[in-house]
């Protein structure tokens, strides 16, 4: 995979924009601190809950745009950390990723829809999805289609382990 004109970087309670020789952001969403935060934690997040969430991502993201305009006009745009890995596992249904991995926006939105409407005790029998990942799969998924949605992707590349690992 070429690199990307715009990375982001998943972590548990930010998620970092770098736009590729222009400027990096840090946005306080990441998936965990969704969690904790929109979707209050719970059990089952009701619509407004999911809501409130990908509305954060899309306004903090909205703030990144406002600073550097080009952001909108990436070529290629590329999701990277565990968590995005995450969300490629439970889409393809197995722990392994293949480099090169583009997640489609529809295939993104169905996977949401799925674990959305599912208590975790449900969530965790989904093929390809850790245990550790159970309740912030949701966050993970209101940042990746905040950001497919906001910047009208049809499809985000997912770096796999082998690639991660190459990246500064």
């Amino acid at each position: 995979m070429t690199p990307a004109d715009l990375t982001v970087h998943l972590t548990d309670h930010v998620v970092r924009i770098v736009v590729e020789g222009s400027s990096e952001f840090t946005l306080p969403i990441g998936p965990v601190a969704l969690f904790d935060g929109p979707l209050e934690r719970s059990e089952l997040p009701s619509p407004i809950q999911l809501t409130n969430a990908l509305g954060l991502v899309q306004d903090h993201l909205d703030d990144a745009i406002i600073a550097d305009p080009s952001i909108t006009s990436a070529s290629s745009v590329l999701a990277v950390g565990v968590h995005a890995v995450e969300l490629a596992r439970v889409e393809i249904g197995a722990r392994v990723v293949p480099d090169a991995y583009q997640l489609q926006r529809s295939d993104a939105d169905e996977v949401f829809r799925t674990l959305a409407l599912e208590p975790s005790i449900e969530r965790r029998h989904n093929p390809g999805l850790d245990p550790s990942h159970v309740d912030s799969i949701i966050g993970t998924c209101c940042v990746i289609l905040g950001v497919m949605r906001r910047l009208d992707l049809s499809q985000i590349g997912i770096a796999g382990p082998t690639e991660a690992a190459k990246m500064p």
